[in-house]
């Protein structure tokens, strides 16, 4: 979970602002230690694990939870963006990224067998953009990152000319929608989006203050998309 400990038996205290390390015996929860470093506090709980459950306890808590994420003979691997309608306010922009505001470090985390695993923790958020996206190369494989890139799909408008909004036939206009094709209004963000449909799904183009605006970023990315016929339609 975020903010969370990467190791059993390790957890922050808040309050006094150091790791924690915790064992449960005979059904009680028991105090370890406090630390400044999470890796010695879980240490110091594998220790006891092996003093107090015995070697066996210590092999079984290694194999069923302490699944370890290895990178190291894993080429480079670009990103995977979000598609800008997913990205929350504050959250990062690439797929598997998450900010630990406690840790204040950009955390990567994969899923892999139905588990939650954590990659590592960054002070760059495309440092872990791009771990993520080689745990999803070396653990998922090829095709499985080309499908995450794929449904990541950005409309880029950068280098598109401008183009005249595309007015909907008076006819087919409902009471408070737009009269622009491809404009909605989003009432939970009290703003215009625009969206397209490529390859049978649905992209988000962009939110905008002005229903004008969003019509043109739609006609645009006709224009980029699907070209000056589907335009002149």
């Amino acid at each position: 979970k975020e903010g969370a400990s990467k190791y059993i038996g390790a957890t922050f205290n808040k309050q006094k602002n150091k790791w924690q390390a915790k064992l449960g015996i005979e059904g009680k929860n028991r105090h370890i230690g406090y630390y400044d470093n999470e890796e010695e506090a879980a240490t110091d709980y594998a220790r006891a694990v092996f003093k107090y459950k015995n070697q066996a306890a210590l092999g079984k808590a290694r194999e069923q939870d302490s699944f370890i994420i290895d990178l190291s003979d894993v080429p480079p691997q670009s990103p995977i963006p979000k598609s800008a309608g997913h990205i929350k306010e504050g959250a990062s922009k690439y797929t598997g990224v998450s900010f630990s505001k406690h840790m204040n470090k950009w955390q990567a985390q994969i899923t892999i067998d139905g588990k939650q695993r954590q990659i590592g923790s960054y002070e760059n958020e495309e440092e872990a953009a791009v771990d993520y996206a080689r745990a999803v190369f070396n653990y998922k494989n090829q095709a499985a990152l080309g499908k995450a890139r794929e449904d990541s799909f950005i409309i880029d408008l950068s280098d598109v000319p401008p183009q005249p909004p595309i007015p909907k036939s008076s006819g087919s206009i409902k009471e408070g929608a737009s009269k622009y094709t491809g404009v909605s209004f989003n009432k939970s963000k009290n703003k215009w989006t625009a969206q397209i449909r490529i390859d049978g799904k649905r992209r988000y183009i962009g939110s905008y203050e002005n229903e004008e605006e969003a019509a043109a970023d739609y006609a645009r990315a006709v224009f980029k998309y699907k070209g000056q016929g589907a335009l002149d339609k």
